[in-house]
């Protein structure tokens, strides 16, 4: 099992979004995504998400705030930590790697993000909810 964490951080009026423009997996590439990547040996997923923020928008965050909301996963494939925060440095996000993070309408997203960002975002961003314990959701193998 491979295990991977990955990032909104939302301007604090929550208008807007930090997204990264992949160039792999192949069937991610010129998706837009949130920011992460793999969970390091020994790092939990709001130390591994400060990490990758920094490492691909160079943006020093402190783990505990970033809120853990959704856990998605495939038995015996990956599981996937999607987490959030708000912090208005959002606006000095820039791409360090080689796949360039830009600031989107976090409410007019773009037509080439990748699928569940459509309803992972608006679910991050609804005050009506509750994150006590984050979301757990099986993703499952179609039958071929």
């Amino acid at each position: 099992m491979i295990y991977y964490v990955t990032g909104f951080m939302f301007s604090k009026d929550k208008k807007h979004v930090a997204l990264i423009s992949k160039l792999q997996p192949s069937w991610q590439a010129g998706k837009l995504n949130g920011i992460g990547g793999k969970i390091e040996k020994g790092e939990n997923p709001q130390q591994a998400m400060a990490r990758e923020f920094a490492e691909e928008a160079g943006i020093e965050t402190n783990p505990n705030g970033w809120k853990l909301f959704t856990v998605l996963t495939r038995p015996d494939a990956y599981q996937v930590n999607f987490l959030y925060t708000y912090d208005d440095r959002i606006y000095s996000a820039k791409s360090v790697e080689k796949e360039i993070v830009d600031i989107y309408e976090a409410n007019s997203l773009p037509d080439n993000v990748i699928y569940n960002l459509r309803w992972l975002i608006p679910m991050a961003l609804d005050e009506h909810l509750r994150f006590d314990n984050q979301i757990e959701i099986i993703e499952m193998r179609e039958n071929t």
